[in-house]
This record gives C-alpha cells, sequence and structure tokens, in this order.
C-alpha cells in the first residue's frame, strides 16, 4: 500500500507557491537521512534522489531543494533527498577539501545506491525510471557513479544531471549513465572549463554541459552573492529556473516513459 504523505508530514516545501508533503523515510544500508515526496495519483512514478553538496543540507541548501522538489513533483517524479552529512555530524567539514572530502565520495555512492534500492522496493515507483541529481560535492558523486565499474548494472540509475561538480579528470574514462551538467561561466570553485573540456574525453553514455552566462556556484540556491571558503557563491534565478527545466527534460529523454 503506498505510503500516506499528510499535511502533518510536510517539510517546509512551502514556500508561497502550495506545499509538497514530505515524509522522513528510512533507507536500509545508510546513514544519510532521506525525504520522500510524492505526485497525487496511484504510479507508478519516474523518482529522482537528490544529493546536496559539501555543506550539507543547511538552510539555503534546503530552501533550494525545496523548489526543486516542487517542481520535479508537479512534472509527476517521486523526489527523495538524502542528507548525507546530518546524521554524521558533518557540518561544511568536507568542503575543506581533506580526507573527510575524500572519504565522502565513496559512502555517499554508497548512499545513492541505498536510495535507489529503496525507491525501487516501492510500489508507486516505476523501478526502472530512476534518476539522481546532485550539487556540488554531491554533482561529483553524481559523475563517479556514472562511471563506476564496480556498480552492478542493476544498481545504475537510468540518467543523471550534475550542477556546478568538479569535473577535472572525472570524465576519462567510460561513462555507464547519461549525464548532464550545467554549471555557471562564472565559476571560480568548480570552473567551467574543465566540464566543457570532459566533453572530448567522454565516451560511453551520452554526455551534455549546459554553461549558464554571469552565474556563479550554487546558482540554483535562492539567496545573495557572498564569499563562502574563498569562493564566491550567489543565487541566479533565470539560471536556476532553465536548470530545472533542463534537468527534467534530460530526465524524459533518457528515460522508458
Amino acid at each position: 500500500m503506498r505510503m500516506l504523505l499528510t499535511a502533518a508530514a510536510c517539510a517546509g516545501v512551502c514556500l508561497g507557491l502550495g506545499c509538497v508533503p514530505s515524509e522522513r523515510v528510512t533507507v536500509s544500508h545508510t546513514e544519510a537521512a532521506a525525504y520522500l515526496s510524492v505526485p497525487e495519483g496511484d504510479g507508478p512514478f519516474p523518482a529522482v534522489v537528490l544529493m546536496h553538496g559539501c555543506s550539507g543540507l543547511d538552510p539555503e541548501v534546503r530552501k533550494g531543494n525545496e523548489v526543486h522538489v516542487r517542481h520535479l513533483v508537479s512534472e509527476g517524479f517521486v523526489a527523495l533527498v538524502l542528507d548525507s552529512f546530518g546524521p554524521r555530524r558533518l557540518g561544511d567539514v568536507v568542503c575543506n577539501e581533506g580526507d573527510e572530502m575524500w572519504a565522502a565520495y565513496r559512502y555517499r555512492q554508497r548512499d545513492a545506491v541505498s536510495a535507489l534500492r529503496f525507491l525501487r522496493s516501492q510500489p508507486f515507483v516505476d523501478g526502472e525510471n530512476v534518476f539522481v541529481m546532485g550539487q556540488s560535492h554531491g554533482g561529483g558523486v553524481v559523475l563517479r557513479l556514472a562511471k563506476s565499474r564496480t556498480i552492478p548494472v542493476g544498481d545504475r540509475f537510468r540518467a543523471a544531471v550534475a550542477y556546478y561538480p568538479w569535473c577535472g579528470n572525472q570524465l576519462r574514462g567510460r561513462l555507464h549513465t547519461p549525464v548532464l551538467v550545467l554549471i555557471g561561466e562564472e565559476d571560480d570553485w568548480t570552473p567551467a572549463f574543465h566540464c566543457v573540456e570532459g566533453q572530448r574525453h567522454a565516451r560511453g553514455a551520452p554526455f551534455a554541459v549546459t554553461v549558464y552566462p554571469t552565474a556563479h556556484h550554487s546558482f540554483d540556491l535562492p539567496m545573495g552573492t557572498y564569499r563562502y571558503k574563498g569562493h564566491t557563491v550567489a543565487g541566479h534565478g533565470a539560471a536556476a529556473s532553465d536548470s530545472r527545466k533542463r534537468m527534467v527534460a534530460w530526465f524524459r529523454e533518457h528515460g522508458t516513459f
């Protein structure tokens, strides 16, 4: 029987444009917390796992993801937001680019696969069409998932979207999952040119990059411009809105629904 999501379970996805109920659920074999939102109707629905950046689900990231969730649900997708750092009591230590950051790349892949298995076990989810979206560090996790040679075929996402990831040398090698990168031209933390250059090396599954002029890191978050960890972060309303449309279009293009 489909899990009932009531108004009492609403997790704040209500930025003046209607409330999308969200319920905390337990995903086996992971320490991550998970928040599930489901469209009205019987389904089965395609689904998306959302993975935050290195600062975790801080207030601005949470608000940005609320908008993503509302858009995805309005388009007929189940949305599952993972919080990999809160339960592990990490805060934004992963942003310091030390051992914690590299360790997080590994266990967050396990978090994502566990979330995929959880969604496939739900009767209201179309198990053949489960996707993943990651922001910043979460985007880097997405790239690693797409390239991993150790993940069984049955545990692969149908397609992936990476918001402003560190591309670096991540695109050398075969991609097993279609990936769309969405990134700002003015990003001084994870420069866009690495991802653009990566298009020359990526092979296997489809890989595409959209670069937004005048946009910085964290462009999809509803916030002003400031310096964080030595880099500029800033919301960009037009880029954020366009990115959500491109994300859904990418999932529809590579899905089977």
